[in-house]
């Protein structure tokens, strides 16, 4: 049975109500309109509706019709002629052999799906390209969710604006794509107006945002909702989806930095990124097309694996470089580099001489030279021309640098090397070494607990270490204390921004030592540790913390991490406190200050951390570190970046031997400082790895050799071990 719905009540509403109705749904004009008709509308109404009229009427846009259809399908049917015609203060020269290969390669995976990595020459317009093609592939219709990404975000936003402003601002586009530009322009540089915006009452759906567009939805349109952001290498790939869309073709425009290039890590974080986040954005339904476009830096880099089929064949790589074949004559160019290095030592940087040469001998310097492109800067001083080919360009490059360096930079082609080496400490093995213990809670067999504190300007790092014997430790608590006071410090002076912020951060530590004595470490039995050695670095803010530490004394010293670091003879002045610091008293300051060799104890955190965390009785192993189990949604993510934000590289250069350096992957590295503080305390407090026995050994006398004199023992002194003087006292560490 079908009841029929009564709208009498239509009647008794207002002329503001049934306007109201009338605006919620399209089906209930029929009903109302008749009614208004009826019904006195005072001004107040009137004035409403014009204004409701006024703004749905300057949202309404009309798209012109395509202005030259035939230049518009000629120039879909070939790329190359599209980005020639449309761009054509971008493209004014011809396309080399690596151009050309570039674009069948963006065409053919972008049309079936895959992967393809093509190494161009650096120099050769290789980014060019590929925002020409990211306007290309697009208006083909080859894809309807492009991604655009670079090594970092700033240089994938700088392929999303040139994606946009070509669509913007480009009046060929407009006239043969109306239904894409018209809208666009219609925003009048005004996203917000995108929500409003209709045909006809159609809304055009169009997003024209910072961070992401989608193309407006236009009756006869097949571009309607198509989108494009982007996303940097050092970005969060997981989950990069628009309203339920997934990108399904990606486009890289050199995926690594020059610094990202020399590192293993980053090196690996990439690839990973590759193969896991990138690749894990395909749905199950719809293929995803890769391409890789970059420059081969060095033998070992990502761009290196990519290009090589015989390391990653489902990339199919491809490498390109400005000389094709090289001149059979290499001897007569061997004396034109001779002749040039002469020139120049006798201040004549062009080498004329060697010009001369080249004029005279040019048709068998030539013989049997290919280059990917006749194209050259010539270059004339006073009228006169220095430069006449390609092939002569390249040999000048290689006269002014090396052979090697040209092969790596233009030929794509760079000497074989093994690469620097890291130990292979990641954030992700830092934050899952875990210790079973929460946080505050210290090891039954805790003998020491050290803290280490890195100051910085506005927030200053520490971490609190439990040692127990053999130097394993635990983190039982680390964080961050604000420096306050000092928001509004705004100096370009580096000396006075530094004056300007001691006395914040004075009065921050004076505050926050209050707070780090009265926290509560406890063992398994409820026992209570105290907190026995403090290192407050003193590196930059020196006044600040010289200070502190003279007011406050006790258990908190001042401490300098140094990277080229010595160990100083010791004196009335210095006194040792480790193998790898010492304590030098400076009297103008009254303080003594901790000197420790920032690199070694870097590297000691770094191996401990590498150490497992259990042995094989499932105990805490001694010489290892492991943090406190964090809880519920809790991480120890942004921690173990700080630890692993830099890497001790070994690298053996031919002719230089050996080279350990330390690469710095990113300028967070707060609290890694920190704890080399806390670390550097076990050997003041007199925990070391390697300890003295416990049980005396009795020395075995050999026949004719006289038995072993008893060692004396050593004597601590401020929790130091120090050589017993003659006479048997041994120097104090008192404050003076």
């Amino acid at each position: 049975m079908t009841t029929k719905l009564d709208y009498g009540f239509l009647n008794s509403l207002d002329t503001s109500s049934l306007l109201s109705l009338l605006r919620l749904h399209p089906k209930t004009e029929s009903l109302i309109q008749p009614i208004l008709k009826s019904l006195p509308i005072n001004e107040r109404d009137k004035d409403a509706q014009r204004k409701r009229d006024d703004r749905a009427e300057s949202a309404r846009i009309f798209v012109p019709p395509c202005k030259n259809p035939a230049r518009r399908e000629a120039c879909l049917a070939d790329p190359e002629r599209f980005l020639r015609t449309y761009f054509p203060a971008r493209y004014r020269l011809s396309f080399g052999k690596d151009h050309l290969a570039i674009i069948q390669s963006v065409i053919d995976t972008a049309t079936n799906g895959g992967r393809d990595a093509t190494a161009a020459p650096r120099g050769r317009g290789k980014s060019e390209i590929v925002k020409g093609l990211l306007c290309y592939v697009v208006a083909a219709g080859l894809t309807r969710f492009p991604l655009a990404v670079a090594a970092t975000t700033a240089l994938a936003r700088r392929l999303f604006k040139d994606f946009k402003k070509k669509w913007e601002l480009n009046d060929l586009l407009y006239e043969d794509f109306p239904e894409i530009c018209h809208p666009i322009r219609a925003l009048e540089g005004a996203p917000q107006r995108a929500g409003r915006q209709h045909i006809d009452g159609v809304l055009t759906q169009i997003v024209w945002s910072d961070e992401y567009v989608s193309f407006p939805k236009v009756e006869g349109s097949k571009y309607g909702g198509v989108k494009m952001t982007y996303y940097g290498l050092d970005a969060a790939f997981r989950g990069a989806n628009i309203d339920g869309d997934r990108p399904d073709f990606v486009l890289i425009d050199d995926p690594e930095t020059r610094e990202s290039a020399k590192s293993l890590y980053q090196i690996n974080d990439r690839e990973l990124i590759l193969d896991q986040d990138i690749a894990g954005l395909a749905s199950q339904e719809e293929h995803l097309a890769i391409v890789v476009l970059t420059t081969v830096q060095n033998s070992y880099c990502l761009s290196a694996k990519l290009t090589d089929r015989t390391k990653r064949p489902a990339w199919n790589g491809k490498r390109f470089g400005m000389v094709v074949k090289w001149p059979d004559n290499t001897d007569l160019w061997d004396k034109y580099i001779e002749l040039r290095k002469e020139s120049q030592q006798k201040d004549d940087p062009h080498g004329i001489a060697a010009v001369d040469f080249y004029l005279s001998n040019r048709e068998r310097m030539d013989e049997g030279c290919e280059m990917i492109t006749d194209h050259y800067k010539k270059l004339d001083v006073d009228g006169l021309q220095l430069v006449y080919s390609a092939i002569q360009q390249a040999y000048n490059q290689i006269s002014d640098t090396t052979r090697e360096a040209y092969e790596t930079e233009y030929q794509n082609n760079p000497t074989e090397q093994a690469g620097p080496e890291g130990i292979g400490l990641t954030a992700d093995l830092v934050a899952f070494r875990l210790s079973g213990l929460a946080r505050g809670q210290v090891p039954i067999q805790t003998e020491k607990i050290t803290v280490g504190i890195d100051i910085g300007k506005r927030f200053c790092h520490w971490v609190a270490v439990a040692w127990w014997r053999g130097a394993g430790g635990v983190v039982c608590d680390y964080g961050v204390m604000e420096v306050k006071g000092n928001e509004n410090v705004r100096i370009n002076d580096k000396a006075a921004d530094i004056a300007a912020s001691e006395p914040a951060i004075y009065r921050s530590l004076v505050d926050f030592r209050d707070e780090l004595l009265g926290k509560q470490f406890t063992d398994a039995d409820g026992t209570v540790r105290k907190i026995n050695f403090v290192l407050v670095d003193s590196g930059t803010y020196t006044n600040a913390v010289y200070e502190f530490t003279r007011q406050v004394g006790g258990i908190f010293h001042p401490s300098k991490g140094l990277p080229n670091y010595r160990q100083k003879k010791e004196s009335t002045q210095v006194l040792r406190a480790g193998n790898n610091q010492h304590a030098q008293w400076l009297a103008e300051q009254r303080v003594w200050l901790y000197e420790i060799d920032a690199d070694y104890w870097k590297q000691w955190v770094h191996e401990r951390f590498l150490t497992p965390t259990f042995d094989e009785n499932n105990m805490l192993r001694r010489g290892s570190l492991s943090l406190f189990e964090p809880i519920g949604s809790q991480t120890h993510f942004t921690f173990a970046k700080h630890i692993a934000s830099e890497e001790l590289l070994t690298e053996f250069k031919e002719g230089k031997g050996i080279k350990t350096f330390w690469n710095k992957l990113t300028a967070n590295n707060h609290w890694l400082d920190a704890i080399a503080y806390a670390s550097a305390c076990t050997e003041s407090v007199g925990v070391e790895l390697i300890m003295p026995s416990e049980v005396p050994i009795k020395p075995i006398a050999v026949d004719g050799d006289k038995p072993a004199q008893k060692p004396v023992p050593q004597q601590r002194v401020h929790g130091n071990r120090f050589k017993q003087r003659p006479g048997g006292w041994v120097r104090s560490l008192k404050r003076r």
